[in-house]
């Protein structure tokens, strides 16, 4: 009898203990089980082209031209091949130069053609040969002297010119 007794004890000390250590180990489980697994975000260069005043309009359905501040990391982004401009070498990434679009750039409107980043077509309202907007590309030369804009080479276009639109996802 007192050696069922003891194990009795041994065993309620055991299902104690392993009952202590549930419950100590659940915040790690909880944060495991609340950890984001959110799609990547995607974006893509238009197809088409546009100018100044059609860039905002220029996006498939829940797209919308992108600022350069949402794609400057473009590997921490997943490129639409299905949406975008594709060249033979393009695999899943986006195209380089020629291959260039229209850019928000977060500055107030503006028509500035000296300053790179600071034209944005009277905030996309203008197609005004006179008038200046932002675009990007990625170069094709990776031995070039980096750049402040990090894998983007921005210019300076005219309004009147027909780019290509970067988008991003919603």
């Amino acid at each position: 009898m007192h050696k069922l007794k003891t194990l009795i004890r041994l065993a309620a000390g055991i299902a104690l203990l392993l009952a202590l250590a549930f419950v100590v180990a659940q915040p790690s489980i909880r944060a495991a089980q609340n950890k984001s697994t959110a799609p990547i975000r995607g974006y893509y260069l238009t197809q088409g082209t546009y100018d100044g005043s059609q860039a905002v309009s220029a996006c498939a359905s829940g797209y919308h031209m992108a600022s350069l501040w949402e794609i400057h990391e473009p590997s921490n982004l997943r490129y639409e091949t299905a949406l975008g401009a594709n060249t033979e070498d393009s695999g899943w990434g986006p195209p380089t130069l020629p291959y260039m679009g229209w850019i928000r750039t977060g500055n107030s409107s503006s028509n500035d053609a000296y300053v790179l980043g600071a034209g944005n077509c009277n905030a996309w309202t203008s197609s005004a040969a006179a008038d200046y907007g932002t675009a990007i590309f990625l170069p094709t030369d990776w031995t070039a002297a980096p750049i402040r804009s990090g894998p983007w080479v921005p210019l300076a276009g005219s309004c009147s010119n027909s780019v290509r639109v970067w988008c991003v996802q919603d």
